[in-house]
């Protein structure tokens, strides 16, 4: 997904970093961003991790045991001519 990143020099920026679980037992990560804010990194990492979340087949309530798990990782911007 495209996004503006036209930010100032020395910018903090944050990125969300998703571990999926498959159903295979192997795992994979990936990482979502740059954002401008902690939340946004945040609300990616919770949106996975509600996606993700085994089921029960009768309730359809999440059973507590997620497929996915993350964090929020914080970085700087440093643009420099390519």
């Amino acid at each position: 997904m495209a996004r503006s990143i036209g930010m100032a020099a020395n910018a903090t920026v944050f990125r969300a970093v998703i571990t999926i679980t498959n159903r295979d037992g192997t795992e994979s990560t990936k990482h979502e961003g740059p954002y401008g804010s902690i939340g946004a990194a945040r609300a990616r990492v919770s949106f996975w991790t509600n996606y993700l979340a085994e089921r029960d087949e009768e309730t359809c309530k999440p059973t507590g045991k997620s497929r996915a798990r993350g964090y929020v990782e914080e970085g700087s911007v440093s643009w420099q001519p390519a």
